[in-house]
């Protein structure tokens, strides 16, 4: 079971109603559990949705702009490789060390992290992807791609 809840002056609320659901369902489990019993517990505080758009925003923005890295998932690829965002590895056919990248999904990277992959992200855009490009630039085009998905 999963909820995105929010800190309220009168305690933690479910951000929308199947996730106060949740919270309902979970703190009853809380209240009613014997002594002794076992229960797994996981959190994260979840990251800026607006912040992840902009990323999405950026991959698109490559797209179009690149021969190279000419779909969203391509650029999310080439985008984690110029920002570091990878583990080396040897390959076990040929003895090469290879970069493979890492997980960028919410449940793998918090606000905090995701901020240092963003910035980044942009600088190795900027500098090898779409070196035509300068940050003011590149963030306006953002803002402009997210404002026709009407974010």
């Amino acid at each position: 079971m999963k909820a995105i809840l929010l800190k309220t002056p009168k305690g933690l609320i479910g951000s929308t109603p199947d996730d106060h659901e949740a919270w309902t369902k979970f703190r009853r489990r809380l209240e009613t559990m014997k002594e002794g019993t076992w229960l797994r517990f996981e959190w994260s505080s979840p990251r800026n949705g607006k912040h992840h758009r902009k990323l999405m925003a950026l991959l698109e923005l490559i797209a179009e702009n690149s021969e190279v890295w000419d779909t969203k998932e391509k650029a999310l690829h080439a985008v984690k490789l110029v920002a570091g965002h990878f583990d080396l590895c040897v390959n076990p056919l040929t003895g090469e060390i290879q970069q493979v990248t890492k997980s960028i999904d919410f449940e793998s990277m918090d606000q905090e992290a995701f901020e240092k992959f963003y910035k980044a992200a942009i600088d190795g855009v900027i500098h090898n992807l779409l070196p035509q490009l300068d940050e003011q630039t590149a963030d306006r085009l953002l803002e402009m791609i997210l404002q026709g998905w009407g974010q």
